[in-house]
């Protein structure tokens, strides 16, 4: 029998018989899947080159000619019907998808928060009993595997009618969504769910994204290496072939030798695939294999695993939509998602920097809302369970903003203005009419700060959309913060329920006291940066008291000033004022040095004018002195060979030993006179250094004194004369 087979075979190669493949379609055509109303649907698959196919539905007939073994026909825009018909694809052979509606398709994605199964969340069963809602079909792809090539196809994977024996296995969040939209339009809604548990967002960003961000533009460099025809992927590519043929020459050589093979060589980074929490990985496994479908919509519920990026993540979120909108060629693409929940991520405020940088994305972006939710989550559970609330916050902002039901209340109450009324701080509130408690009690975790930047709780009075704050231990509050901690369950609600954002904000200190006072002539200078010593850094980043720099952006610099305050527990004074001419044209460059900005100075600065009233401290006009500005740690060696510098001591010609956030420097010396005119170090520590004049007690220019801790002020403005 198996001769027979082969004989058959081979007289049919003879004969020039060619066995035809079947035409094939992606799992996202499948029995039960819903096609996009009111936009051009898109049926796409594979057959034999040059095989015609034809694809029928609901009255219409579309053919094309399969090339390069694809093949794709555009149906017109439909209205909504739930009423399922079959969708035909014929080629060589036939294919029937059977139960087609037409509605709304939104693309739920993120971690774990919205992979999060219906079977999982508060009152699982009496929710699941409720399912039955046939207008409604899912498509789980979460396939959770990872490749740096992009996918075509979610392989075995189907839609699903919305049942309680389906829903169950679902997205909660997503189907929560799905349900009210539903409900409020009477349309079918397809839910298509990818997502993976502890995923970070830059997997799920296209190597596009990243080029649209300046502070991720290193990450777009490495990825272009991947991108055919430019010149990373050129180098990436001959790289990786001659390693690998220099292997193969190796591995013969062992093998005639009766030796172990070499390591196989590693790809280029770029090339190289290490694990799924790498850029554009997911993308190309989850994402890529939808560009292709017409959808209403996104929905997104991601950033624990982004909490450390503090205030990047802003940038990053920008980088994931642009991503997107690019790839779907859909640029006014909604996009909806949830403020991360309460829990406990270690630093309190690690989480708040969070919360902020997710507002200012949706503020930035006049396609894209934040559903709040400070108001449910659990401290101890990175997974709260009540995802109803979550589903029917995004499906308001979706109602309001896409569908466009305007009259809806669908955001939540947040910070517009703040001003200071008879020693108390009054703050307006957006996207409220009335604020209340819904739980008729105080309004909780409001805080307000003077000068001194030391908060204390709040008493709060509610009068419409404005919360009046005041404590009998700040007499004239600056600084207000609302929620601004991990641990928080808040109350205070607008007239819809839904819960106020937490925010930080203040009115300008007034840092130019001591420096009018003192020093006249330094009228003309502007501060672009007001910094405290006894107080630099604040979750992962530096804490200003004035930070004009947006102001100044642009402006020519014609002279950089510095004024360092300083004032004794013993109630002395003393200070400098010093000018150099601009050794940096970028402003942002001139505040703290961060491993974000890459301010890094070690040099000489010209024209450098001193005025003191500390003896130590020699006034005077100098031809020149040099500046020590960098992020991270330092060494003592005089590697720049500054001319006086010692080796063996910290002083004015150290060295920068490494680029991250860590000890820290911001120093200026008069080296000529082996002076420290004033250092500023440490800017991570609850004591960092400081001082005027060379240090004598220790390394000159006071690392490892922690000499704030003698001081009730110690206050460094950075000015700039500009045009």
């Amino acid at each position: 029998m198996k001769l027979s087979t082969l004989l058959l075979a081979s007289a049919a190669a003879l004969a020039g018989f060619h066995a035809s493949a079947n035409v094939r379609m992606p799992s996202l055509f499948s029995n039960n899947m819903i096609l996009q109303r009111d936009a051009k649907a898109n049926v796409w698959g594979w057959a034999d080159n040059g095989e015609e196919v034809t694809v029928t539905f609901k009255g219409q007939t579309r053919k094309a000619t399969a090339k390069d073994g694809r093949w794709m026909v555009t149906l017109d825009p439909m209205q909504a019907d739930a009423k399922g018909e079959n969708l035909t694809i014929k080629g060589r052979n036939q294919l029937t998808i059977r139960n087609v509606v037409v509605g709304d398709i939104w693309i739920c994605s993120g971690q774990s928060n919205m992979e999060w199964r219906l079977n999982n969340t508060n009152n699982a069963q009496q929710e699941k009993q409720k399912a039955n809602i046939p207008a409604i079909r899912l498509f789980n792809g979460n396939l959770y595997r990872a490749s740096m090539k992009p996918q075509d196809d979610f392989a075995g994977r189907s839609w699903q009618v919305c049942s309680p024996g389906t829903a169950g296995n679902f997205s909660a969040v997503g189907y929560f969504f799905g349900r009210d939209l539903n409900k409020a339009l009477n349309v079918p809604i397809g839910l298509i769910s990818v997502n993976w548990g502890g995923t970070r967002i830059e997997p799920w960003t296209s190597t596009y994204g990243f080029s649209t961000q300046p502070k991720l533009r290193s990450i777009y460099n490495t990825l272009l290496a991947n991108v055919p025809g430019t010149p990373q992927s050129d180098a990436a590519y001959k790289k990786a072939i001659a390693d690998m043929e220099k292997w193969v020459a190796d591995a013969k050589t062992s093998v005639a030798n009766k030796e172990a093979l070499p390591d196989l060589p590693r790809f280029p980074n770029g090339l190289r695939f290490d694990n799924h929490q790498q850029p554009v990985v997911l993308f190309n496994t989850m994402i890529h294999p939808l560009l292709n479908f017409a959808f209403k919509g996104a929905i997104w519920y991601q950033g624990c695993s982004n909490v450390g990026d503090g205030a990047l993540y802003k940038d990053k979120m920008k980088a994931l939509v642009a991503s997107w909108r690019k790839e779907f060629n859909k640029p006014d693409m909604p996009f909806y998602f949830v403020q991360l929940a309460s829990y406990n991520y270690g630093n309190p405020f690690r989480l708040p920097v969070i919360w902020e940088a997710q507002q200012g994305f949706a503020d930035e972006d006049p396609n894209a809302a934040m559903a709040v939710i400070n108001d449910i989550g659990n401290f101890r559970d990175i997974h709260p369970r009540n995802k109803q609330d979550v589903g029917a916050r995004l499906a308001l902002l979706a109602l309001k903003y896409t569908y466009g039901k305007k009259d809806l209340v669908a955001d939540s109450p947040f910070f517009e203005s703040l001003k200071i009324e008879n020693g108390k701080a009054v703050v307006t509130f957006r996207n409220a009419k009335t604020l209340k408690t819904k739980d008729g009690k105080a309004a909780k975790y409001f805080e307000i700060a003077g000068a001194d930047n030391r908060y204390y709780p709040a008493t709060a009075v509610l009068s419409g959309n404005k919360a009046t704050l005041s404590s009998d231990k700040v007499a004239k509050p600056y600084m207000v913060r609302y929620a601004w901690n991990h641990d928080v369950t808040t109350n205070l609600v607008n007239e819809n329920n839904l819960p106020a954002g937490a925010f930080r904000a203040s009115i300008p200190v007034p840092v130019r006291d001591a420096l009018d006072r003192l020093v006249p002539e330094a009228k003309g200078m502007k501060v672009a940066y007001a910094i405290s010593a006894k107080k630099i850094w604040d979750n992962g980043a530096p804490l200003y008291k004035q930070n004009n720099s947006k102001e100044l952006a642009g402006k020519k610099i014609k002279t950089i000033g510095y004024f360092m305050h300083l004032i004794g527990n013993d109630g002395k004074e003393r200070y400098v004022y010093a000018t150099v001419d601009p050794f940096s044209q970028d402003i942002t460059k001139l505040g703290l040095p961060t491993a974000a900005n890459k301010a890094f100075f070690q040099q000489i600065v010209k024209n450098l004018t001193v005025k003191s009233n500390d003896p130590a401290v020699t006034s005077g006009k100098f031809e020149d002195g040099n500046v020590e500005i960098w992020s991270g740690n330092y060494g003592q060696q005089n590697a720049a060979k500054v001319p006086g510098a010692s080796d063996s001591v910290y002083d004015f010609g150290d060295v920068k030993s490494s680029d991250r956030d860590e000890y820290g420097s911001f120093q200026l010396h008069n080296y000529k006179q082996k002076q420290t005119v004033f250092a500023m170090n440490n800017f991570r520590s609850g004591t960092p250094d400081v001082g005027i004049g060379t240090n004598k007690k220790g390394h000159p220019d006071y690392t490892f004194t922690g000499a704030s801790k003698n001081y009730t002020v110690a206050d460094l403005l950075i000015l700039v004369d500009v045009e």
